[in-house]
């Protein structure tokens, strides 16, 4: 589905690709925006509409990728999908950088300031209440980005996000509230997420040595001998630990296995593993991602109610959107998990047909001009520079016409599009959608859409469904067809 605006660019709705085609063909409407693709109709005016279509935003939160589906409010039909792909551990790792180099100078007493915070002092700080680490910030940064400028070219009235996170005290003892509906259907699925974002998608025995992708959710105590549903006594493991296990406890399983004359690699990971989980303690990973997740939830919750407001907007479990997920058939994926948010899902069509647009945020450009040692040492300063070299910046979405030349040709000739990457003697290099590298020309080069941060890209679903419970249909992308006719 292609996004429409009208000829004030307000939002008007959705078209099918081929209408998009033939309006661009007829020149009723000319190309907006390339990524999200957006057409303006010449003829039309969104004042004189009465009953334009209402739509819904999804978001899935994540720490790497978060999932974004425009559903229609009346129909629920998935009308358009994309990913955004955050640079939060680049950030961190930027940040660690910094860390060192400052660390350094003050090491060999040269020039610098003390730390702020050094021995429990009380330095006096600008942070505001409601701060958020630079990692944080960027996280949550991006989908607030994504959720204004959709809303800017599509009519979104109401807001489903997946926010609410597990609270153990109301799994081990029901009735403090919620009772019913801790006793239906999503008990058991609220947990399972909870395990699974707790444990890292790691088996808790072995650690993945069994090479067992099946991840169960596993009793220490089993329920044969008395053990209970409550997460105290709930951990993961793989299948394969789970059945090695039976209807032992863990210093029985460990105390059978240390017995063993010959110990297999798999049981010396076990052994370290039981031991892990008799003490309580993790086993692989860190929940670092987790904990970024977390602390922008409610940054996001605020975001979209101030937008939208607290009646219009949704807010729902994981266990809820798996549930979902599963009764529905579709694919495990972030828009078809962000469609899946909340109570509002309902089946529609996919419009989309698995196709979905990846956002990968890339920053625009450092402070920093220098070069560091693995020791945070400044080994080199680079020079000032302008960024837009010929009219071009890093990042621009342009379309390289490379033209047929006699005697010897160019290298790559033809026409490419993507981002481009700069350079003083004026040979560009140009990344395409589909991951091609090309070197052209700046006279061979046109301005599509400025640099904002990130790196687009068209994706399918390798299990794309058409609809849910039931498999794609064939047929096939659209978008380069348009573009053709666009150029």
């Amino acid at each position: 589905m292609v996004i429409t605006v009208d000829k004030n660019k307000r939002p008007l709705g959705f078209v099918t690709e081929r209408r998009a085609r033939i309006l661009l063909t007829n020149k009723r409407a000319c190309v907006y925006r390339y990524f999200p693709f957006v057409i303006i109709i010449k003829d039309v005016d969104a004042r004189k509409i009465e009953g334009l279509p209402a739509y819904r935003i999804k978001i899935d939160p994540g720490s790497v990728h978060d999932g974004i589906a425009i559903v229609d409010e009346k129909t629920g039909d998935l009308m358009y999908a994309m990913q955004v792909e955050h640079r939060g551990q680049q950030v961190k790792k930027n940040l660690e950088t910094r860390k060192a180099c400052r660390r350094n100078r003050r090491n060999r007493e040269t020039l610098y300031r003390r730390p702020k915070f050094k021995d429990g002092g009380n330095a006096p700080t600008s942070r505001k209440d409601g701060w958020l680490p630079p990692s944080v910030r960027s996280v949550t940064g991006n989908t607030e980005t994504w959720i204004r400028r959709l809303c800017r070219y599509i009519n979104i009235i109401f807001a489903s996000m997946e926010d609410v996170r597990i609270d153990t005290q109301k799994i081990d003892d029901p009735g403090i509230e919620g009772k019913k509906y801790q006793q239906g259907t999503l008990a058991g699925y609220e947990i399972r997420e909870y395990l699974l974002e707790k444990y890292q998608h790691t088996c808790q025995y072995c650690g993945g040595e069994s090479k067992d992708p099946v991840l169960e959710w596993e009793h220490k105590v089993p329920k044969s001998r008395g053990g209970s549903d409550s997460v105290r006594n709930a951990t993961l493991a793989c299948r394969c630990c789970n059945q090695a296990k039976g209807s032992m406890r863990p210093e029985e399983w460990l105390e059978s296995i240390q017995k063993k004359t010959h110990l297999s690699d798999l049981d010396k990971v076990r052994i370290k593993g039981i031991g892990h989980v008799i003490a309580g303690t993790l086993t692989g990973g860190s929940n670092r991602y987790c904990a970024w997740v977390n602390a922008g939830r409610k940054e996001l919750e605020g975001f979209l109610v101030s937008l939208f407001g607290r009646e219009k907007c949704e807010f729902a479990g994981g266990g809820r959107t798996k549930y979902n997920r599963i009764r529905a058939g579709l694919p495990k994926d972030h828009q078809y998990d962000a469609w899946c948010v909340g109570k509002s899902f309902r089946k529609g069509m996919d419009l989309t047909h698995g196709y979905y647009v990846n956002a990968k945020a890339t920053g625009r450009g450092t402070h920093f001009r220098g070069k560091t040692n693995v020791c945070g040492i400044i080994t080199k300063k680079l020079p000032k520079r302008e960024k837009r070299v010929y009219g071009f910046m890093n990042g621009d979405i342009v379309r390289a016409d490379v033209p047929h030349k006699e005697p010897r040709p160019y290298k790559y000739e033809g026409r490419y599009t993507g981002r481009v990457m700069t350079r003083a003697s004026g040979s560009f290099d140009i990344r395409t959608k589909e991951g091609l590298l090309v070197t052209a020309k700046h006279s061979f080069c046109s301005l599509l859409q400025k640099a904002d941060g990130y790196q687009y890209s068209q994706k399918r679903t390798k299990e794309g469904a058409a609809r849910p419970g039931t498999a794609a249909i064939p047929l096939g992308n659209e978008l380069p067809r348009i573009l053709a006719v666009a150029s």
